[in-house]
């Protein structure tokens, strides 16, 4: 009868799981920065989304109460609110990783439409976060109210200034 020599599965070596840990560890450090750049796009995504669909709805108030409304973008507390208060079924707020610029007139700066849907102003809503070069903007033009939104491209003469920068269309 044979016997064999069998040895019984001890586990790994310290040598086999250092090389696991390094192998893990330069994946993570590969993934996280796209991981983080992921979830401020999101955020950056969902606060425009929030901006647009609040500055539609009070639009579309206006027109269904045959009444002026008011959309109001508190820029120091991220709020978007509606004045009066049925302009808006409720009032959003914005996460505070979010950044807004706007070169809308007004404190808090606003926009304002007729009972026809017409807008009293023209400008832009710019978006960003912190430690990202992403920016997202809003812009509503006078008179009709037609709005877009896109990536903002500053002016590189004038950064600052909104109004010479581009809302440069996704579509």
């Amino acid at each position: 009868m044979w016997h064999w020599n069998v040895r019984k599965n001890q586990g790994f070596t310290l040598i086999e799981t250092l090389a696991v840990a390094i192998m893990v560890g330069i994946l993570a450090a590969i993934a996280a920065p796209n991981l983080f750049g992921l979830l401020t796009r999101n955020r950056i995504n969902q606060a425009l989304s929030q901006i647009e669909g609040a500055i539609t709805e009070a639009q579309r108030q206006a027109i269904r109460q045959g009444k002026s409304c008011t959309v109001e973008i508190d820029t120091t507390n991220n709020a978007i609110s509606g004045n009066p208060s049925n302009c808006l079924l409720n009032e959003r707020e914005i996460a505070d990783s979010i950044e807004i610029e706007t070169n809308l007139s007004g404190t808090p700066p606003s926009i304002k439409f007729s009972y026809k849907g017409s807008s009293s102003k023209a400008g832009k809503i710019v978006v960003s976060s912190l430690g990202s070069n992403l920016k997202k903007c809003f812009a509503i033009s006078l008179g009709l109210g037609i709005t877009r939104t896109g990536e903002y491209e500053p002016d590189s003469s004038q950064p600052n200034d909104l109004s010479k920068g581009k809302c440069q269309s996704n579509n």
